[in-house]
């Protein structure tokens, strides 16, 4: 009775290793990030121009990453002008003005304070008038949706990109790493200024 009662277990002992292991799900692999490799990569950013898979805060989505991209776009255009500004307003450049703005000082900080209240209201109007001509679509970025335009796509300029997409990406890709280059550049003279030396050995204070 008792050789009856072991042979079940003797002959699953016997068993075929291929079928038990078969039995068994393999754990999915966790992808690591380009940059951060102690972190997993996020799904949503793969096959995206300029992907680095940094995202450790997670804060983008499947939903918004397309509004993320437009942001990015934007924010590295502003900074692109603000960092030339700085520089161009430094080495005592300036556009042709009136007697009513002074030219004497050029502190890039103080320069917004030297326009009189008309000059602000036409750059108020200007940046109201870009603005509202290249919203088409904009909202529609933050479900991912872009039907009506393309993340940073504001209508004009696409002639001059390359046909061939590889070509294409390349150069949507130095236009991503100059603006992020840029965003760096800006804070790090806007951190010099208000707190002297935090950037050793920058010019513009």
């Amino acid at each position: 009775m008792l050789s009856l009662a072991l042979s079940p277990l003797s002959l699953s002992g016997l068993a075929p290793r291929s079928a038990v292991s078969s039995s068994r799900v393999a754990a999915p692999q966790m992808v690591q990030s380009k940059s951060m490799p102690m972190m997993e990569a996020p799904e949503h950013l793969q096959g995206m121009v300029g992907n680095v898979d940094f995202d450790p805060l997670g804060l983008s989505s499947p939903n918004n990453i397309k509004w993320m991209r437009e942001a990015e776009l934007k924010h590295g255009r502003m900074s692109m002008l603000a960092i030339t500004g700085v520089m161009v307003q430094s080495a005592g450049i300036h556009l042709p003005g009136n007697a009513d703005i002074s030219f004497a000082n050029a502190d890039w900080a103080m320069a917004p304070t030297t326009l009189p209240p008309a000059a602000w209201g036409q750059v108020l109007f200007f940046i109201g008038l870009a603005e509202g001509q290249t919203s088409a679509g904009l909202f529609d970025l933050w479900l991912g949706n872009t039907e009506k335009r393309e993340p940073g796509n504001l209508g004009w300029g696409t002639q001059f990109l390359s046909k061939d997409k590889k070509a294409a990406d390349k150069m949507r890709l130095k236009e991503l790493k100059n603006g992020r280059l840029a965003m760096l550049a800006i804070m790090g003279v806007a951190f010099n200024h208000v707190i002297p030396g935090a950037l050793p050995g920058c010019m513009y204070n």
